[in-house]
């Protein structure tokens, strides 16, 4: 297989994984909007059903997805890619329904429509954004620190098991 046509299936395959992640970030959204909605009213229960949903999301998207390990940048820089989704289906909800496509029915529409550049903004957050310390050439030996630097911190995995 050359390599074009597996970066080609590679992409389709986190395409098509995103979109599960997607299934299971609504679920969780709803799931989580109707445990807290007769304690909290609606308003409450959206806002903790979607901070639910973007963690659960987060994580999967990282694990399942693309496939690398969760790290405070990535999770720090992750709502950024929601709100490229936001905006997204926005629009296409908007655009959609000038043309003339039922107000019931455009939300799906532009969710599926929206879905490519919501991945595109998922993988750059996570898989390109993430900024890494990089060791410079003629850096001079510096003893070890203690404490890691913000920079270093930021870029560690986020302990999900104690390891104690």
């Amino acid at each position: 297989m050359s390599t074009t046509a597996r970066s080609t299936r590679e992409l389709l395959g986190g395409l098509v994984r995103y979109g599960l992640v997607g299934l299971a970030n609504a679920a969780t959204y709803y799931g989580t909007y109707l445990l807290a909605h007769p304690r909290a009213g609606y308003l409450v229960a959206h806002t903790v059903g979607l901070g639910t949903a973007m963690v659960v999301s987060f994580f999967l998207n990282c694990r399942f997805t693309f496939r690398v390990r969760p790290t405070w940048t990535r999770f720090l820089l992750y709502p950024a890619s929601q709100v490229v989704n936001i905006l997204a289906t926005t629009v296409g909800v908007v655009g959609l329904v000038h043309l003339g496509v039922d107000e019931r029915l455009a939300p799906l529409a532009a969710a599926a429509l929206a879905l490519p550049v919501s991945f595109l903004a998922a993988r750059f957050v996570i898989t390109k954004a993430v900024l890494e310390p990089r060791p410079f050439a003629a850096a001079p030996a510096v003893p070890p620190r203690s404490a890691p630097s913000v920079g270093e911190a930021v870029t560690r995995p986020i302990p999900l098991v104690d390891r104690r």
